[in-house]
C-alpha cells in the first residue's frame, strides 16, 4: 500500500469518529492495517490547511493521554479542541471506557 493510499485510508477512518467520542493510534491502525506509529507519523505530519477536515484531535493514546502535548502548540490545540467538544480533561487524559468509539464492522474504507 502506498504512503499516499495509507494517508486517505487513515484520514477516511478519523472522519468517521463521532463528536463526543475519541479512537486511539492503534484502533486506527488495525482498521487501516498499518502500525500504531504510522498513525501517528501520518497525523503528525499534517498540514495546517487539513486541521479544519479532519476531527484529528480525536485520536489520542489507548490510555486517553494526549501525545501531542510535547509538540506544543498542536498539543495546545489538541486540547482546546477537545474541551470544546466536552471532553473532560480534568486529570490530563480522557476517560476511554466512556468516550471510547466503538466503529461497527461495515467501516467505509473506499477512497
Amino acid at each position: 500500500m502506498s504512503n499516499g493510499l495509507i494517508k486517505d485510508k487513515i484520514f477516511k477512518i478519523v472522519k468517521q469518529i463521532p463528536e463526543g467520542k475519541v479512537a486511539y493510534y492503534g484502533q486506527i491502525g488495525e482498521i487501516v492495517g498499518v502500525s500504531a506509529q504510522v498513525v501517528g507519523w501520518i497525523l503528525s505530519g499534517m498540514k495546517e490547511t487539513e486541521y479544519d477536515q479532519i476531527p484529528w484531535e480525536r485520536v489520542v493514546a489507548k490510555t486517553g493521554a494526549i501525545p501531542t502535548v510535547k509538540l506544543g502548540f498542536k498539543g495546545e490545540l489538541q486540547k482546546k479542541l477537545l474541551t470544546e467538544q466536552g471532553f473532560d480533561l480534568s486529570t490530563g487524559q480522557i476517560e476511554m471506557e466512556k468516550n471510547l468509539w466503538r466503529p461497527e464492522s461495515d467501516i467505509n474504507l473506499t477512497v
